[in-house]
């Protein structure tokens, strides 16, 4: 299963550097990158596919892993990144670090993403757990709250900063297209360390599934497992937005395909999110190029058409 992931992600990844509003054949993009010559076709490829075709799979590959943590630390299967406001958090940290503070640096950008991640995260439970309890829907109402919130503060700050509005839009467009390679040097590092926290969390997050007393019972420190998850989840949505901006519902989508697959089990259910995640969002990105051909839409308008339909659809089932 995990061989046909792959297999399916590589595909994905060389279909993103050959189409698009011109079709390079897999023989241009092999000099392109390992014979550079300099001629239009090899900075085209080398210079614009190859940055989105990376950054892509990275980005869906958090925001997978990030989607599962959430829904099992607030045991909601309709909860996301989006859903509990993270996307909107790492959002607003990202334009205050660049339109109040000056903040200019792609690493800069990172970590001002990640750290809105982590304080959004920490309200969002904070506030729940004080109206009365950890309740799922209570988690999701306040974290579309926080997340109207979120998104309007950056409005309000883009529309007061005019001289930075085309480089906070650059961010927060959603789309992987005209990013640079050096985003990943920045990006991916921190999603690798988001990821391996969760990795290490696998055993634990299967008792967290269960209700606070039973896992208490099988020996789990939950404030600990509970601030490294939310640690985790911040790392992961907060290089994700920082490299891609906030790209919507792949988060929600994902870890559902990949309970489907592989079960509840963490052990299995990361990777197998990480690996549909990177798929996800590569062919989101490929089908963003054609639905509107010529003109490319943005990669987010993709996922969140799938990922409201799969909200609906999943409200239906507990409202039945």
């Amino acid at each position: 299963m995990y061989a046909g992931l792959v297999v399916g992600l590589v595909i994905a990844v060389l279909a993103s550097l050959t189409l698009g509003y011109k079709i390079y054949s897999l023989e241009q993009v092999w000099q392109a990158l390992f014979a550079f010559d300099g001629s239009e076709t090899a900075v085209v490829i080398a210079n614009l596919r190859l940055p989105r075709a990376v950054i892509a799979p990275l980005v869906g590959a958090g925001l997978g892993i990030a989607g599962v943590l959430v829904q099992t630390l607030s045991r909601n299967r309709i909860a996301s990144p989006d859903t509990l406001g993270l996307n909107a958090g790492a959002s607003v940290a990202v334009v205050m670090a660049s339109a109040v503070f000056g903040v200019g640096s792609l690493l800069g950008l990172s970590l001002a993403a990640a750290a809105g991640a982590l304080a959004t995260s920490m309200l969002v439970f904070l506030l729940a757990a004080t109206a009365g309890g950890l309740s799922p829907i209570r988690i999701v109402l306040i974290g579309v709250t926080v997340a109207g919130l979120g998104n309007s503060i950056v409005q309000i700050i883009l529309t007061t900063n005019e001289a930075q509005l085309q480089q906070l839009l650059f961010w927060l467009s959603g789309a992987f297209v005209d990013r640079p390679m050096a985003l990943v040097q920045s990006g991916a590092p921190i999603i690798l360390v988001g990821a391996l926290i969760a990795i290490a969390l696998a055993r634990t997050l299967d008792a967290l599934q269960a209700d606070d007393s039973t896992a208490t019972g099988l020996g789990v420190p939950l404030v600990l497992v509970r601030g490294a998850s939310f640690l985790s989840v911040s790392l992961l949505t907060g290089a994700a937005v920082s490299m891609a901006g906030p790209v919507g519902f792949v988060g929600l989508v994902v870890p559902h395909a990949a309970r489907w697959l592989v079960g509840l089990r963490h052990k299995l259910l990361i990777p197998a999110a990480a690996l549909i995640g990177a798929v996800y969002a590569t062919t989101a990105d490929i089908a963003a190029r054609f639905v509107i051909y010529p003109v490319e839409a943005p990669v987010g308008a993709i996922t969140a058409v799938v990922g409201a339909m799969v909200l609906l659809i999943l409200l239906k089932r507990r409202a039945a």
